[in-house]
């Protein structure tokens, strides 16, 4: 099988649009709406970076570099060795070094495809601070959020419009989860790799994220780490009791005077007043405890005692204290606290994320500034859609420009069977014929009786409905005759919306790595830039 290659295809770009499902919010901030204005601190845009850089050195503890450095060589000797990661971990050290980050959960297999795309807009976009900013040095971070116990959000992946899934039988956090029942897994992307050109390399990679791994989280590290070798890119699990014991006093204040529910719920009464919903809920105590018994939410309840929601131990607000004092590593922050804990140990500029991420994170403003902690720049990362050649092929017999198959499916068939078929499936004449008739008939009654006018209206209406029905008939008729256009339409529609989902929300890597290899990544990276707000468009030749 021929071997392809990003750098063959054309590439191109759209702007973003709500017909490419992207929320309101989202194209609010991504186009600049003054009603989100005051939310974020800084605009996206490349000419703030002196001053975030200025604000944050400012604001940053340098003692944390020595802790966020030692956490990663800990962590990176688990790891396959990257000389490129071992210079960015060392130079983090350094006052002049600075990061860009983006997160995720550990997905299998990464995940949705759009999870590869953060990724690489966070690389691209510190290399591009790099060069706008020599005297700094920028590291691009991947922070895995391991602790989430929620395994039906992470425990699949669609290749080729089927869903495989991991089943450990376990609960808790899931990236502690022990690696059960791996070896079904390899035996999938076995069978989905065939004898495609990068089959062997892509179950190769596969594998040996399994082989000798300690838990379901150090497997995630380890293929990310793969896929992104020599890149410059730092992958960094928050899940370390060492990081978690320099954000106590933060989960200490949660604990005792619930200060980002208030916080956060005084912005969202303002996000909505500007016309927008919030995105996440902030509780009363927002953090979690690794137990026994799995991840488990507290609670505080009458009387200043603490509860786990779904377990049977009791704190009383000393023993909560003391708690937190001598094991922070059973304490995980949830959404409402991660940005805090992650911008606090981290020297971060700015945060790449999609529409979703970037709505939470515009509830956190005064939450940051009552912490003394810089708020970051906003980058919505890259949005991808994929044309292959079956898709790029179907376009060109259709005669259908890129931007009309984004549209309803179901219009852009009856607009497409309308320009082809033109007064064959058509009533629009008839029916303004018989509007003239009503009207001719309306001037004979009003100069005898006026009061038949609801009668004769109500004629017209009846009519226009059976015009309306025979239209839908002809229509109907149409679509059968040129039945093999209409399933082509809805097969290019469904590989941009698989089961109705943006593309980069559902297929997983690898059915593009197996027939193009390392160079799905650095081709896409050629690509990718998040400071350009447009979508990317991928064809691959018919």
């Amino acid at each position: 099988m021929i071997k392809k290659s990003i750098k063959q295809m054309n590439v191109t770009t759209l702007p973003y649009s709500g017909d490419m499902e992207f929320g309101e919010k989202d194209l609010a901030y991504i186009n600049g709406d003054k009603k989100l204005t005051g939310f974020a601190k800084y605009k996206q845009d490349a000419s703030e970076f002196s001053r975030v850089i200025n604000d944050k050195s400012k604001s940053y503890d340098g003692n944390y570099r020595g802790l966020i450095a030692k956490a990663l060589d800990k962590q990176y000797s688990e790891l396959p060795e990257d000389t490129v990661a071992a210079r960015q971990i060392e130079r983090l050290k350094n006052p002049d070094t600075f990061t860009v980050v983006t997160a995720h959960q550990p997905c299998l297999f990464t995940g949705p495809l759009y999870v590869i795309y953060k990724i690489l807009s966070a690389i691209n976009l510190s290399e591009q601070l790099n060069k706008q900013h020599p005297n700094n040095h920028i590291v691009p971070v991947f922070v895995t959020g391991g602790e989430d116990h929620d395994l039906e959000e992470i425990n699949h992946a669609h290749i080729y419009g089927k869903k495989v899934e991991w089943n450990p039988g376990q609960t808790g956090a899931v990236g502690r989860m022990d690696l059960v029942n791996t070896d079904e897994l390899v035996k999938a992307i076995e069978n989905f790799a065939g004898k495609s050109p990068f089959g062997e390399e892509a179950v190769k990679l596969v594998r040996e994220s399994f082989e000798g791994s300690r838990n379901y989280g150090h497997a995630f590290r380890k293929l990310v780490a793969a896929l992104f070798s020599e890149s410059g890119l730092i992958i960094l699990s928050m899940d370390d009791p060492s990081l978690k014991a320099a954000f106590s006093s933060i989960i200490e204040d949660d604990l005792l005077n619930n200060t980002s529910r208030k916080l956060v719920a005084e912005t969202q009464d303002k996000i909505r007043a500007a016309g927008f919903q919030e995105q996440a809920y902030p509780r009363e105590v927002n953090c979690f405890y690794h137990s026994a018994e799995g991840r488990l939410r507290i609670e505080k309840t009458d009387g200043r005692i603490f509860q786990l929601v779904g377990g049977e131990k009791r704190f009383s607000e000393e023993e909560m204290l003391s708690e937190l004092r001598e094991n922070p590593g059973k304490f995980s922050p949830n959404v409402v606290l991660r940005p805090l804990y992650q911008e606090l140990l981290l020297p971060n500029l700015a945060y790449v994320g999609g529409g979703g991420e970037i709505s939470y994170w515009l509830e956190r403003g005064s939450q940051f500034e009552h912490y003394g902690i810089n708020f970051p720049m906003l980058v919505r990362r890259n949005s991808v859609f994929w044309f292959d050649h079956i898709a790029c092929k179907n376009l060109n017999q259709l005669g259908l420009g890129l931007s009309s198959v984004f549209s309803d499916p179901e219009k852009l068939i009856k607009d497409y069977l309308i320009e082809h078929a033109g007064e064959e499936i058509t009533l629009a004449d008839e029916k303004k014929l018989l509007g003239d008739i009503f009207r001719a008939v309306e001037e004979k009654a009003v100069q005898l009786e006026r009061s038949i006018l609801k009668t004769i209206r109500a004629e017209e209406a009846k009519h226009l409905k059976s015009i309306d029905h025979l239209e839908h008939k002809l229509l109907k008729a149409k679509k059968q005759q040129m039945d093999v256009k209409v399933n082509k339409i809805r097969k290019t529609h469904d590989k941009l919306f698989p089961e109705g989902k943006p593309q980069e929300r559902f297929d997983n890597f690898i059915m593009y790595y197996f027939r193009l290899g390392p160079d799905f990544i650095s081709g896409l990276k050629d690509h990718l830039n998040p400071l350009k707000k447009e979508v990317v468009i991928i064809q691959e030749a018919d």
